[in-house]
């Protein structure tokens, strides 16, 4: 019995807690202890219905934040789509300020899709319901928590290197508009409709996905695993793996 035993408590305090319950059931006969086992087990069970039925709702819905994933992906890809063939000739290079300018703003609204307040706050209350849930239930269940956090950290990188290569765009459109500003480092980008390969805002949108998926999961799994944390901890293996499906 110690030996499924150990994996919650200690060898002296299970023997002693074992000492304790033989000395008050020792007095009772086997009907008043199989009563009182029925109603522990009862109480139990209606503790653990309480604990599924007052689950708190998520800060947004998964099908909601789906639907929006979809809603910035698709408007990301259609401004790449007017970038590419943005221009007089789509694909040759601009030469004029005005050409320039246009491209740049092009340009600038693609990273924007993903940077404006809709976006950030999509972020914000997804990241909030994955932490209320790994704090209810003690774990990352089903997902590995280096899988979580990975897939968070790359979120973050690809936003942080979207605002920065932003930032860096915006400040072409700075210069006077009747003169040619200076193309080089990151301004290369806006020098054609296919100089920009947008990698991070194709890894931004990915990541979203990924992190969308990830909490619509969690969010379903919600009401089972935070009446019995424990329950989950236990299927837990000791060494978590980094596996992707």
């Amino acid at each position: 019995m110690y030996r499924f035993m150990s994996r919650f408590m200690t060898y002296r305090r299970y023997y002693l807690w074992r000492a304790r319950i033989r000395y008050f059931t020792h007095d009772m006969d086997t009907w008043t202890l199989a009563c009182l086992v029925l109603m522990v087990c009862m109480g139990l069970m209606v503790w653990g219905f309480w604990r599924v039925v007052n689950v708190p709702q998520p800060r947004i819905h998964p099908q909601a934040a789906a639907v929006r994933v979809e809603v910035l992906t698709d408007e990301a890809i259609h401004r790449i789509v007017l970038v590419r063939h943005g221009g007089t000739t789509p694909g040759h290079p601009f030469y004029s300020a005005a050409e320039i300018r246009g491209s740049t703003q092009r340009t600038l609204r693609v990273r924007q899709t993903l940077q404006d307040p809709v976006a950030m706050k999509l972020q914000a209350d997804m990241y909030a319901d994955i932490a209320d849930y790994i704090n209810a239930t003690g774990a990352c269940m089903p997902f590995p928590c280096r899988r979580v956090s990975f897939r968070i950290e790359q979120l973050q990188r690809s936003g942080y290197e979207s605002a920065v290569r932003n930032k860096a765009l915006a400040e072409i459109l700075q210069v006077p508009w009747y003169l040619v500003p200076n193309l080089d480092g990151e301004r290369t980008r806006v020098r054609s409709g296919w100089a920009d390969d947008f990698q991070d805002v194709y890894s931004h949108a990915w990541n979203l996905d990924d992190l969308q998926k990830m909490h619509a999961r969690m969010m379903a799994e919600y009401p089972y695993r935070a009446a019995v944390p424990w329950l989950a901890r236990l299927a837990t293996p000791a060494q978590e793996q980094l596996v992707f499906p």
